[in-house]
């Protein structure tokens, strides 16, 4: 397996220069038209996706990957705290590692813990940013991408060439500068990016003993980060398009320790690396057949430090690895008459896995796993329909060979969307999807955390919803309103939950069902007063009733599992003017239960916080400059996303950013 792997990739790599993937939204070719490739806008999606343009994100006051994510319904953020802090995604109470992360068109793939943190990945330098609920409608992808029940896309590949500087400078001594620059090279677009970011993280909270309250600060959490990256993307014929990326991230940190009363002294710091290189290659084998393939290779190295070891718990190093290669064919069988709009797919991915570590109970563990998916899209003027297969078949070798373990499972999906009325403003979907997710490394092999013994999840959803937009007047006066609903059950047998001991030990394990059911509820208007004078509205709510299902006879069934609020909302307000726009954006969640048997004192209270942001635009040394300054957590509200993990409360940031677009 591994020589045909290693012949895989260097075919692939042969063809595709190292640095960095952006996948296009579709292929120019002239002469040649090919239906399905381009995905839908999402509001007319056959599946619930939520997009950001940079352009929105700016005027929705967004300046961290965090502030982003509140603005997406149905998802639940996990977050400690402070910049730079882990902070992942749950989808429809499904949980974080069944979130897939896309970036710049191929999946970023960690078999070491199966969840990606999101403090990686910065605003600076993104295009786009899109939550994408079942599959999409763009079936011409690799066959990793269908894996996952939700996937959040990213992209970096600059609309053109320009540069672009920003500095942010907030509360307890955070600085976080950036660089992005982007120019032709022949027929190539190149660009280059790097951020750094530091934080010493020591901010006020208040500690709570019955009648005494006491002001305390954060200790042990000053944090070093910084980002680097390089990517081209190259059209050497109209009917290619070739694009690569390089990308490496450092964070190196100390890691708070829980609040327990009076004491929270910790000695604990993590250090995480992550690289990879990726390229992908897109070409017209026949007017009525495209090709593309893939090749990347990622590493990732945790240093985890404790200087007083304590409870078994010791200083310890995980280094992993991935080689990943895909293929992938789309076809147009019919060129004429009534199933002229109908495309198929077929795709093909294999990925090897491995992990070194300090600790010698587990040895070396690997997995190779090799992906296939079968799809097939009818596209009308009224229905979009797409039906997908995924094969997947997944070897896992620890010990030297000893303990193999072999899973293989077939995922089918389907989804449908049917434009209602003729002016497209009423459109209604539906999807069915189901996926499967073996243990990873880290719930598998990791000292004090991993538990040999896990059983696979597999997770069915079903979703059905409506959208629809309407735009009243044009000039002064004019009203544009946009909506979505989407109600959802999703389920999960074996569902692996974690239950955290401190920020890098947890514990383990499989609950025999989880069922969750509930309503995702999108809206944004724009109203313009008057000249030059615009309102703004975004708005987001879920509800989700995340329950334990295993054992109707157990006083815990029924009960919300941990860390699953039921209810969610985020409401951002902006007001244009000539003079400083002004965003007003309030969020917040109910409460939460850090045990899936809520017993006493387990319970966390709901919470809400409040931002304003007044940004300025004007001209500076050429370049159109912007400047915001912004109050986080106005009302200064003290609360836990994290039990013991108390969050900031008011903070103050300011930045400026110069762009100079060609």
């Amino acid at each position: 397996m591994r020589k045909v792997l290693t012949y895989i990739l260097l075919v692939l790599v042969s063809l595709c220069p190292f640095g960095a993937v952006a996948q296009p939204d579709s292929v120019s070719l002239q002469g040649v038209e090919v239906t399905g490739v381009a995905p839908c806008r999402e509001a007319m999606a056959s599946t619930p996706v939520q997009a950001f343009t940079q352009e929105r994100l700016h005027a929705l006051g967004i300046g961290t990957m965090t502030e982003a994510l509140r603005h997406i319904a149905g998802i639940t953020v996990r977050d400690y705290g402070g910049a730079g802090g882990m902070k992942t995604v749950s989808v429809r109470g499904i949980g974080a590692r069944h979130t897939g992360v896309v970036y710049d068109g191929l999946a970023v793939g960690d078999c070491q813990t199966g969840e990606t943190d999101l403090s990686r990945f910065t605003v600076d330098n993104m295009s786009r940013l899109a939550m994408v609920v079942g599959d999409g409608d763009d079936i011409f992808v690799p066959a990793r991408q269908a894996a996952a029940p939700a996937s959040l896309h990213i992209v970096t590949t600059p609309d053109s060439a320009g540069w672009q500087a920003r500095i942010s400078a907030g509360s307890w001594a955070t600085l976080s500068p950036s660089l992005r620059m982007a120019l032709p090279v022949g027929k190539a677009m190149v660009d280059v990016s790097c951020n750094y970011q530091h934080s010493d993280n020591n901010y006020p909270f208040y500690l709570r003993n019955v009648t005494l309250v006491t002001k305390e600060h954060r200790r042990n959490s000053k944090m070093d980060a910084g980002r680097a990256e390089a990517g081209m993307r190259w059209m050497p014929a109209p009917q290619t398009v070739l694009t690569a990326r390089a990308y490496y991230y450092d964070n190196d940190r100390q890691l708070p320790g829980i609040v327990r009363l009076y004491t929270q002294d910790n000695d604990e710091q993590l250090r995480e690396r992550n690289a990879f290189v990726q390229s992908s290659l897109r070409t017209a084998l026949a007017d009525w057949l495209l090709w593309q393939a893939n090749a990347k290779f990622s590493w990732a190295a945790s240093a985890y430090r404790i200087g007083q070891p304590s409870g078994g718990i010791t200083s310890q190093s995980y280094w992993q690895r991935e080689y990943y290669a895909s293929t992938a064919l789309l076809l147009s069988p019919f060129r004429a008459g009534a199933w002229r709009n109908l495309t198929i797919d077929y795709s093909a991915d294999i990925s090897q896995n491995n992990l070194n570590c300090t600790l010698d109970k587990w040895g070396h563990p690997q997995r190779v796993t090799f992906l296939q998916s079968l799809s097939a899209k009818y596209s009308s003027g009224r229905i979009t329909a797409i039906a997908r297969g995924l094969w997947t078949n997944c070897w896992d070798r620890e010990n030297g060979g000893e303990g193999s373990r072999h899973e293989q499972r077939l995922s089918p999906s389907v989804s449908m969307s049917v434009r209602v009325l003729d002016n497209n403003r009423l459109m209604l979907r539906a999807f069915w999807k189901s996926t499967f997710r073996m243990p990873t490394f880290n719930e598998l092999y990791y000292y004090h955390i991993g538990t040999d013994n896990l059983l696979p999840e597999t997770t069915s959803q079903w979703n059905i919803g409506a959208v629809t937009e309407h735009s009243f007047g044009t000039g002064v006066g004019s009203l544009a309103l946009a909506a979505s609903a989407d109600a959802y059950v999703a389920k999960v047998e074996d569902k692996i939950v974690a239950i955290p001991f401190n920020m890098f030990v947890w514990r383990m394990m499989n609950l025999a069902k989880v069922r969750t059911s509930g309503v995702d509820i999108t809206t944004n208007m724009a109203w313009q007063a008057a000249r030059r004078h615009r309102l703004t509205l975004s708005a987001n709510y879920s509800f989700q009733r995340a329950q334990n299902r295993s054992n109707p006879s157990s006083p815990n069934y029924g009960n919300q599992i941990v860390y699953t609020p039921q209810n969610t909302f985020a409401v951002t307000a902006g007001w244009e003017n000539p003079w400083a726009d002004v965003i007003v954006t309030v969020d917040g969640m109910d409460e939460r239960w850090t045990t899936n048997e809520h017993s006493n004192g387990t319970r966390m209270d709901g919470f809400a916080e409040m931002d304003i942001t007044l940004r300025r635009s004007f001209s500076l040394w050429g370049a159109r400059a912007v400047a915001d300054a912004a109050v986080l957590n106005l009302t200064d509200r003290q609360y836990d996303i994290v039990a013991h993990y108390p969050m900031p409360g008011r903070s103050f940031r300011i930045t400026l950013t110069l762009t100079n677009n060609k």
